[in-house]
Protein backbone atom coordinates (compact mmCIF):
# COMPACT_ATOMS: atom_id res chain seq x y z
CA UNK A 1 0.00 0.00 0.00
CA UNK A 2 1.55 3.59 -0.63
CA UNK A 3 0.61 6.70 1.55
CA UNK A 4 -2.66 8.14 0.97
CA UNK A 5 -2.87 10.96 -1.12
CA UNK A 6 -2.40 14.35 0.69
CA UNK A 7 -1.75 12.41 3.75
CA UNK A 8 -5.56 12.14 4.65
CA UNK A 9 -6.66 9.70 6.36
CA UNK A 10 -10.21 10.58 7.20
CA UNK A 11 -12.41 7.09 7.95
CA UNK A 12 -16.12 7.11 7.89
CA UNK A 13 -18.24 5.14 9.76
CA UNK A 14 -21.57 4.08 9.09
CA UNK A 15 -23.42 2.08 11.61
CA UNK A 16 -25.84 2.51 14.50
CA UNK A 17 -25.68 3.45 18.11
CA UNK A 18 -28.40 1.12 20.32
CA UNK A 19 -29.77 0.89 23.53
CA UNK A 20 -28.50 -2.78 24.43
CA UNK A 21 -30.98 -4.43 26.98
CA UNK A 22 -29.45 -7.31 28.90
CA UNK A 23 -32.21 -10.17 30.66
CA UNK A 24 -31.60 -13.12 31.98
CA UNK A 25 -35.04 -15.39 33.12
CA UNK A 26 -37.19 -12.02 31.88
CA UNK A 27 -35.53 -9.99 34.43
CA UNK A 28 -33.68 -6.56 33.29
CA UNK A 29 -30.12 -7.21 34.46
CA UNK A 30 -27.85 -4.43 32.62
CA UNK A 31 -28.67 -1.91 30.41
CA UNK A 32 -25.64 -0.40 28.29
CA UNK A 33 -24.92 2.02 25.09
CA UNK A 34 -24.54 -0.38 21.89
CA UNK A 35 -24.44 -0.73 18.75
CA UNK A 36 -21.72 -0.88 15.88
CA UNK A 37 -20.77 2.81 16.15
CA UNK A 38 -19.89 2.51 19.73
CA UNK A 39 -17.82 -0.69 19.37
CA UNK A 40 -16.05 0.73 16.31
CA UNK A 41 -15.47 4.12 17.14
CA UNK A 42 -14.63 3.12 20.65
CA UNK A 43 -11.31 0.97 19.49
CA UNK A 44 -10.33 3.11 16.54
CA UNK A 45 -10.07 5.75 19.44
CA UNK A 46 -7.79 3.71 21.00
CA UNK A 47 -5.73 2.33 18.43
CA UNK A 48 -5.39 4.40 15.24
CA UNK A 49 -1.78 5.71 14.86
CA UNK A 50 -1.06 9.49 16.05
CA UNK A 51 -0.92 10.10 12.24
CA UNK A 52 -4.81 9.75 11.52
CA UNK A 53 -5.67 11.38 14.90
CA UNK A 54 -6.21 14.95 13.24
CA UNK A 55 -8.21 14.12 10.73
CA UNK A 56 -9.48 10.71 12.72
CA UNK A 57 -12.95 9.37 11.61
CA UNK A 58 -16.87 10.84 10.94
CA UNK A 59 -19.30 8.34 12.56
CA UNK A 60 -22.87 8.78 10.85
CA UNK A 61 -25.59 7.12 12.83
CA UNK A 62 -28.93 7.78 13.91
CA UNK A 63 -31.26 7.81 17.03
CA UNK A 64 -34.53 8.99 18.26
CA UNK A 65 -35.22 11.53 20.78
CA UNK A 66 -34.55 9.16 23.70
CA UNK A 67 -31.31 8.09 23.27
CA UNK A 68 -29.61 7.20 27.02
CA UNK A 69 -26.65 8.45 25.74
CA UNK A 70 -26.08 11.79 24.50
CA UNK A 71 -24.91 13.01 27.94
CA UNK A 72 -23.07 12.31 31.37
CA UNK A 73 -22.16 9.95 32.67
CA UNK A 74 -21.39 7.57 29.30
CA UNK A 75 -22.18 9.94 26.33
CA UNK A 76 -21.18 8.97 23.26
CA UNK A 77 -17.58 9.93 21.69
CA UNK A 78 -19.38 10.56 18.11
CA UNK A 79 -22.36 12.45 18.29
CA UNK A 80 -25.37 11.23 16.04
CA UNK A 81 -27.55 12.42 13.77
CA UNK A 82 -31.48 12.83 15.48
CA UNK A 83 -34.21 11.61 13.99
CA UNK A 84 -37.44 12.96 15.62
CA UNK A 85 -40.00 10.73 14.34
CA UNK A 86 -38.42 7.34 14.73
CA UNK A 87 -37.19 5.70 18.39
CA UNK A 88 -33.52 4.56 18.93
CA UNK A 89 -32.83 1.27 18.06
CA UNK A 90 -33.04 -1.28 21.04
CA UNK A 91 -32.13 -5.08 21.15
CA UNK A 92 -32.97 -7.16 23.73
CA UNK A 93 -30.41 -10.04 24.45
CA UNK A 94 -31.47 -12.54 26.51
CA UNK A 95 -28.96 -14.76 28.05
CA UNK A 96 -29.69 -18.54 28.76
CA UNK A 97 -29.34 -19.91 32.57
CA UNK A 98 -26.09 -21.63 31.56
CA UNK A 99 -22.53 -20.05 33.02
CA UNK A 100 -20.08 -18.22 30.49
CA UNK A 101 -17.36 -20.34 29.13
CA UNK A 102 -14.95 -20.38 26.99
CA UNK A 103 -17.39 -19.74 23.97
CA UNK A 104 -19.86 -17.04 23.74
CA UNK A 105 -22.75 -17.18 26.25
CA UNK A 106 -26.17 -18.28 24.97
CA UNK A 107 -28.07 -15.25 23.76
CA UNK A 108 -31.13 -14.89 21.97
CA UNK A 109 -31.28 -11.20 20.31
CA UNK A 110 -34.31 -9.39 19.39
CA UNK A 111 -34.81 -5.77 17.78
CA UNK A 112 -38.07 -4.19 19.78
CA UNK A 113 -37.19 -0.73 18.05
CA UNK A 114 -35.74 0.50 14.99
CA UNK A 115 -34.62 4.11 13.73
CA UNK A 116 -34.47 4.87 10.35
CA UNK A 117 -31.86 3.73 7.96
CA UNK A 118 -29.27 5.99 6.79
CA UNK A 119 -29.77 7.09 3.71
CA UNK A 120 -26.82 8.03 0.98
CA UNK A 121 -27.71 11.69 1.60
CA UNK A 122 -26.95 11.67 5.10
CA UNK A 123 -23.54 10.74 4.80
CA UNK A 124 -20.87 13.72 4.20
CA UNK A 125 -20.45 14.89 0.37
CA UNK A 126 -16.49 14.68 0.49
CA UNK A 127 -13.61 11.71 0.19
CA UNK A 128 -12.29 9.77 2.78
CA UNK A 129 -9.13 7.44 3.39
CA UNK A 130 -11.40 4.25 4.02
CA UNK A 131 -14.75 3.42 5.12
CA UNK A 132 -16.47 1.06 7.61
CA UNK A 133 -19.59 0.08 6.90
CA UNK A 134 -21.03 -1.77 9.69
CA UNK A 135 -24.46 -1.71 10.42
CA UNK A 136 -26.62 -4.29 12.90
CA UNK A 137 -30.28 -3.60 12.10
CA UNK A 138 -30.84 -3.35 8.35
CA UNK A 139 -29.52 0.83 8.90
CA UNK A 140 -27.33 0.74 5.90
CA UNK A 141 -28.98 0.80 2.26
CA UNK A 142 -28.05 -0.98 -0.74
CA UNK A 143 -27.76 2.44 -2.02
CA UNK A 144 -25.90 3.82 0.82
CA UNK A 145 -23.27 1.09 0.71
CA UNK A 146 -22.63 2.31 -3.02
CA UNK A 147 -22.64 6.06 -2.32
CA UNK A 148 -19.72 4.95 0.85
CA UNK A 149 -18.68 3.04 -1.88
CA UNK A 150 -18.07 6.03 -4.19
CA UNK A 151 -16.31 8.61 -1.69
CA UNK A 152 -13.82 6.14 0.03
CA UNK A 153 -10.65 4.15 -1.06
CA UNK A 154 -11.24 1.33 0.51
CA UNK A 155 -14.80 0.36 2.15
CA UNK A 156 -14.72 -2.59 5.00
CA UNK A 157 -18.10 -4.23 5.39
CA UNK A 158 -19.35 -6.28 8.62
CA UNK A 159 -21.57 -9.12 6.39
CA UNK A 160 -24.56 -9.13 9.44
CA UNK A 161 -25.05 -5.28 7.83
CA UNK A 162 -25.78 -6.96 4.86
CA UNK A 163 -27.58 -10.67 5.83
CA UNK A 164 -29.48 -9.65 8.56
CA UNK A 165 -33.20 -9.58 8.40
CA UNK A 166 -35.89 -9.45 11.14
CA UNK A 167 -39.09 -11.42 11.65
CA UNK A 168 -42.43 -9.57 12.95
CA UNK A 169 -41.65 -9.91 16.99
CA UNK A 170 -37.82 -8.56 16.16
CA UNK A 171 -36.15 -12.05 15.94
CA UNK A 172 -32.89 -12.16 14.21
CA UNK A 173 -32.23 -14.20 11.04
CA UNK A 174 -29.73 -14.24 7.82
CA UNK A 175 -30.19 -14.32 4.16
CA UNK A 176 -28.27 -15.50 1.70
CA UNK A 177 -25.99 -12.75 0.73
CA UNK A 178 -26.35 -13.46 -3.29
CA UNK A 179 -29.90 -12.99 -2.90
CA UNK A 180 -29.82 -9.44 -1.66
CA UNK A 181 -28.94 -6.10 -3.87
CA UNK A 182 -24.97 -6.31 -2.13
CA UNK A 183 -23.67 -8.88 -4.03
CA UNK A 184 -23.32 -6.79 -6.65
CA UNK A 185 -21.16 -4.67 -4.95
CA UNK A 186 -18.96 -7.17 -3.55
CA UNK A 187 -16.08 -6.73 -6.03
CA UNK A 188 -15.81 -3.05 -5.19
CA UNK A 189 -15.68 -3.85 -1.17
CA UNK A 190 -11.98 -4.46 0.18
CA UNK A 191 -12.96 -6.72 2.87
CA UNK A 192 -15.60 -8.71 4.22
CA UNK A 193 -16.09 -9.50 8.10
CA UNK A 194 -18.30 -12.80 8.67
CA UNK A 195 -18.55 -14.98 12.08
CA UNK A 196 -18.20 -18.36 11.74
CA UNK A 197 -22.10 -18.48 12.18
CA UNK A 198 -22.67 -15.67 9.24
CA UNK A 199 -19.82 -17.45 6.78
CA UNK A 200 -22.37 -20.02 4.96
CA UNK A 201 -25.15 -16.82 4.60
CA UNK A 202 -21.83 -15.27 2.64
CA UNK A 203 -20.44 -17.92 0.36
CA UNK A 204 -16.98 -18.20 1.55
CA UNK A 205 -15.77 -19.50 -1.56
CA UNK A 206 -17.79 -17.57 -4.35
CA UNK A 207 -17.28 -14.00 -2.27
CA UNK A 208 -13.60 -14.53 -1.83
CA UNK A 209 -13.17 -14.39 -5.93
CA UNK A 210 -14.03 -10.74 -5.40
CA UNK A 211 -13.10 -9.59 -2.47
CA UNK A 212 -11.27 -10.80 1.06
CA UNK A 213 -13.14 -12.55 3.64
CA UNK A 214 -12.33 -12.34 7.01
CA UNK A 215 -14.45 -14.99 8.90
CA UNK A 216 -13.91 -14.79 13.02
CA UNK A 217 -14.01 -18.48 14.83
CA UNK A 218 -13.79 -16.92 18.81
CA UNK A 219 -11.14 -18.23 20.29
CA UNK A 220 -10.15 -20.18 17.63
CA UNK A 221 -9.41 -17.21 16.35
CA UNK A 222 -9.98 -15.87 12.75
CA UNK A 223 -8.84 -17.01 8.89
CA UNK A 224 -8.73 -14.85 5.68
CA UNK A 225 -9.69 -15.95 2.17
CA UNK A 226 -8.70 -14.20 -0.46
CA UNK A 227 -8.45 -14.52 -4.39
CA UNK A 228 -5.65 -17.76 -4.50
CA UNK A 229 -5.04 -17.73 -0.57
CA UNK A 230 -5.81 -18.10 2.81
CA UNK A 231 -4.37 -17.27 6.01
CA UNK A 232 -5.40 -18.64 9.40
CA UNK A 233 -4.29 -16.15 12.87
CA UNK A 234 -4.23 -17.31 16.05
CA UNK A 235 -6.60 -15.44 19.17
CA UNK A 236 -5.94 -14.23 21.90
CA UNK A 237 -6.82 -15.74 25.54
CA UNK A 238 -10.35 -14.22 26.96
CA UNK A 239 -12.63 -14.71 29.41
CA UNK A 240 -15.86 -14.12 27.24
CA UNK A 241 -19.20 -12.54 29.44
CA UNK A 242 -20.98 -11.07 26.69
CA UNK A 243 -20.56 -11.39 22.63
CA UNK A 244 -21.97 -8.11 21.85
CA UNK A 245 -19.40 -6.12 19.77
CA UNK A 246 -16.88 -8.62 19.37
CA UNK A 247 -17.26 -8.43 15.77
CA UNK A 248 -17.73 -4.67 15.74
CA UNK A 249 -13.97 -4.37 17.70
CA UNK A 250 -12.65 -7.17 16.15
CA UNK A 251 -13.11 -5.40 12.47
CA UNK A 252 -12.09 -1.97 14.06
CA UNK A 253 -9.23 -3.14 15.01
CA UNK A 254 -8.37 -4.97 11.93
CA UNK A 255 -8.86 -1.40 9.81
CA UNK A 256 -6.53 0.26 12.58
CA UNK A 257 -3.81 -2.19 11.91
CA UNK A 258 -4.08 -1.73 8.06
CA UNK A 259 -3.75 2.25 8.80
CA UNK A 260 -0.40 1.24 11.09
CA UNK A 261 0.73 -0.41 7.75
CA UNK A 262 0.70 -3.88 8.54
CA UNK A 263 -0.57 -6.83 5.98
CA UNK A 264 -4.10 -7.95 6.45
CA UNK A 265 -3.26 -11.11 8.14
CA UNK A 266 -1.00 -9.56 10.44
CA UNK A 267 -3.85 -6.47 11.13
CA UNK A 268 -6.11 -9.09 11.80
CA UNK A 269 -4.08 -10.17 15.17
CA UNK A 270 -4.64 -6.72 16.26
CA UNK A 271 -8.71 -7.50 15.14
CA UNK A 272 -8.50 -10.51 17.53
CA UNK A 273 -6.99 -8.82 20.53
CA UNK A 274 -9.57 -6.41 20.16
CA UNK A 275 -12.05 -8.67 20.00
CA UNK A 276 -10.99 -10.44 22.96
CA UNK A 277 -11.06 -7.49 24.79
CA UNK A 278 -14.80 -6.73 24.02
CA UNK A 279 -16.14 -10.25 24.99
CA UNK A 280 -14.46 -9.84 28.64
CA UNK A 281 -16.82 -6.80 29.13
CA UNK A 282 -20.18 -6.22 29.59
CA UNK A 283 -21.02 -3.08 27.20
CA UNK A 284 -18.79 -0.82 25.56
CA UNK A 285 -15.39 -1.59 27.69
CA UNK A 286 -13.02 1.32 28.85
CA UNK A 287 -9.58 0.21 27.94
CA UNK A 288 -6.56 -0.09 30.31
CA UNK A 289 -4.32 2.85 29.65
CA UNK A 290 -1.25 0.52 30.31
CA UNK A 291 -2.68 -1.68 27.90
CA UNK A 292 -3.42 1.40 25.39
CA UNK A 293 0.00 2.42 25.85
CA UNK A 294 1.89 -0.96 25.61
CA UNK A 295 -0.32 -1.40 22.56
CA UNK A 296 0.66 1.52 20.80
CA UNK A 297 4.50 0.96 21.41
CA UNK A 298 4.28 -2.17 19.56
CA UNK A 299 2.53 -0.90 16.65
CA UNK A 300 5.04 2.21 16.18
CA UNK A 301 7.85 0.19 16.50
CA UNK A 302 6.42 -2.42 14.08
CA UNK A 303 5.21 0.55 11.92
CA UNK A 304 8.81 1.50 11.64
CA UNK A 305 9.40 -1.35 9.61
CA UNK A 306 6.82 -1.09 7.00
CA UNK A 307 7.27 1.40 4.18
CA UNK A 308 3.95 1.55 2.81
CA UNK A 309 1.79 2.80 5.96
CA UNK A 310 -1.64 3.73 4.67
CA UNK A 311 -5.01 2.23 3.00
CA UNK A 312 -4.99 3.37 -0.28
CA UNK A 313 -7.81 1.41 -1.54
CA UNK A 314 -6.41 -0.06 -4.78
CA UNK A 315 -3.29 -2.64 -3.31
CA UNK A 316 -3.27 -4.88 0.24
CA UNK A 317 -0.38 -7.01 0.87
CA UNK A 318 -2.60 -10.17 2.49
CA UNK A 319 0.02 -12.55 3.30
CA UNK A 320 1.78 -12.39 6.80
CA UNK A 321 4.89 -10.93 7.25
CA UNK A 322 8.58 -12.01 8.71
CA UNK A 323 7.19 -10.32 11.83
CA UNK A 324 3.86 -11.96 12.41
CA UNK A 325 4.80 -14.58 15.57
CA UNK A 326 6.83 -11.17 17.14
CA UNK A 327 3.63 -9.41 16.60
CA UNK A 328 1.24 -12.00 17.82
CA UNK A 329 3.54 -12.54 21.06
CA UNK A 330 4.05 -8.64 21.76
CA UNK A 331 0.18 -8.69 21.87
CA UNK A 332 -0.21 -11.44 24.26
CA UNK A 333 1.73 -9.24 27.08
CA UNK A 334 -0.56 -6.33 26.45
CA UNK A 335 -3.17 -8.66 26.86
CA UNK A 336 -2.50 -9.03 29.83
CA UNK A 337 -3.84 -5.98 31.08
CA UNK A 338 -6.65 -6.26 28.90
CA UNK A 339 -9.54 -6.12 31.99
CA UNK A 340 -8.95 -6.35 35.51
CA UNK A 341 -12.35 -7.91 35.87
CA UNK A 342 -12.92 -10.47 33.40
CA UNK A 343 -14.97 -12.67 35.87
CA UNK A 344 -17.91 -10.28 35.34
CA UNK A 345 -21.26 -11.91 34.35
CA UNK A 346 -23.85 -10.48 32.69
CA UNK A 347 -26.73 -11.94 35.43
CA UNK A 348 -24.67 -9.50 37.80
CA UNK A 349 -24.39 -6.52 36.30
CA UNK A 350 -26.73 -3.53 36.74
CA UNK A 351 -27.13 0.17 35.15
CA UNK A 352 -24.99 1.59 32.49
CA UNK A 353 -21.91 -0.17 31.86
CA UNK A 354 -19.47 1.63 29.31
Amino acid sequence: MKGAPGGALEGLVVGSYCHDVLLRGGRVVGETLGGAAAFVSNVLDAASPREAEPANFVVVSKVGADFAYASAPAPARHPPLLCAAAPTTSFHAQFSDAAASAHAPDRELRRVRACDPIYPADLPDRRFAYGLAVGVAGEVLPETLERMIRLCRAVLVDAQALIRAFDGDGAVRHVALEETPYARLLPRVAFLKASSEEAPYVGVETARRRCCVIVTEGRDGCRLYWDGGESRVAAFPAVQVDPTGAGDSFLAGFAAGLLWGLSATDAALLGNFFGAAAVSHVGVPTFHPKMLQVVRSILEEKAMKCSTPYINGITFTFERSNMHDELHTSLQEAAMFMSEKQDIDPAKSNGDIC
